[in-house]
């Protein structure tokens, strides 16, 4: 991939990582059934948005940073992140059952690990491809 910034990457990165997790979520849904892959998919979700927000949250900060700022952010970054990943995990499995459909949690977990499993995935494809900027 010549020619794209990092930031280009790290958002063709979360892409990928989105697709993957909805790809985890549709194989579960054909192979267990509605609640299977409408778990898995939340499950993923509770990874995938704040990964997106910490991703954002990075590259809106950091244009004229320098290096310490720079890794200050991204620690208070990901750490807001496994924050909000934990918060929104624990609201699916406590709330979801009780309003709107049951939860199955086995699926819920496996679309929570399947999001970080896909992130290492796709970045590890995206930055193995191509030169680097």
């Amino acid at each position: 991939m010549p020619g794209l910034t990092i930031k280009k990457q790290v958002y063709r990165i979360i892409y990928w990582q989105l697709i993957l997790i909805m790809g985890l979520a549709l194989l579960l849904f054909l192979l267990h059934g509605i609640q299977s892959g409408f778990s898995a998919l939340l499950g993923g979700l509770a990874y995938w948005l704040p990964t997106f927000l910490f991703v954002c949250f990075i590259f809106a900060k950091t244009a004229a940073q320098s290096a310490k700022q720079f890794l200050l952010l991204f620690i208070a970054g990901e750490g807001l992140k496994l924050l909000l990943s934990a918060l929104l995990f624990v609201l699916i499995i406590e709330y979801m059952p009780l309003k709107y459909m049951p939860a199955n949690i086995f699926s819920i977990l496996i679309g929570f690990v399947g999001a970080i499993i896909s992130l290492w995935i796709a970045s590890f494809v995206i930055f193995t491809k191509g030169e680097r900027p």
